[in-house]
């Protein structure tokens, strides 16, 4: 049997009923995709809590979809919504894997979403997102945004981890093209190390750190090799 790739869609239900539905088609025809989630893609009972079911999906999902409305949704535990605790599920296991899409004109916003929608989209730490009106248009961009990430993987294989992300990364951080990259992954931390015009330059990233912040790391790591650039 050819293995499948599982999408989550992750969001609130109530009020994004249609939306979920306008993804569930853009896929429905496709034979090597498998829609998790909640309604309207689980069709099958679980021996285990639903919280449990869908962090664990969260964590071990191929693409991570989050849709974004007005609403922060149900909360499980420690006032934390199943939404945002999928999330964060999600980026600690591969934060290369989610793609956000938020509805426009959400007029009356929940002051916890309000709180989640900045987490998600923080210029330096979090995710671009992609803005929606209407069903048919969510479901064109996931396609497409579905069609990118496809050929993205294609390259880069699947067995790969958040760490060999950021030295993908950090490979491609380069201000000039004569700059040579090294590194080296301990237990405990990264060590890049960057030749630039006969000088060595070294930063070191907990691996924490990068668990914790990826995409902050990331940008940390970018400022430096420009000042280093400049000299």
């Amino acid at each position: 049997m050819t293995e499948k790739i599982n999408i989550m869609i992750s969001s609130v239900i109530d009020g994004l009923k249609a939306e979920r539905s306008a993804i569930r088609d853009c896929f429905i025809n496709i034979p090597f995709v498998q829609l998790i989630g909640a309604s309207p893609y689980n069709d099958t009972a679980s021996p285990t809590s639903s919280a449990h079911a869908t962090i664990e999906m969260a964590k071990t999902c191929d693409l991570y979809v989050l849709i974004l409305s007005e609403r922060y949704g149900t909360e499980i535990r420690g006032g934390m919504s199943a939404t945002e605790a999928e999330f964060n599920a999600a980026i600690k296991a591969d934060p290369t894997k989610i793609i956000v899409f938020r509805r426009k004109n959400d007029i009356i916003i929940e002051e916890k979403q309000k709180q989640f929608i900045e987490k998600v989209s923080n210029y330096y730490s979090g995710y671009f997102r992609s803005s929606f009106e209407h069903p048919n248009e969510l479901k064109e961009l996931v396609f497409n945004s579905f069609t990118a990430w496809l050929v993205d993987r294609a390259q880069l294989g699947r067995k790969i981890n958040y760490l060999d992300h950021f030295i993908i990364a950090a490979k491609q951080i380069l201000p000039l093209e004569d700059i040579k990259v090294y590194y080296r992954v301990t237990e405990e931390l990264v060590e890049l190390e960057y030749l630039i015009a006969g000088t060595r330059q070294i930063i070191h990233f907990s691996n924490i750190k990068i668990a914790n912040d990826f995409w902050g790391s990331i940008n940390e790591l970018h400022l430096q090799c420009q000042e280093w650039a400049r000299g």
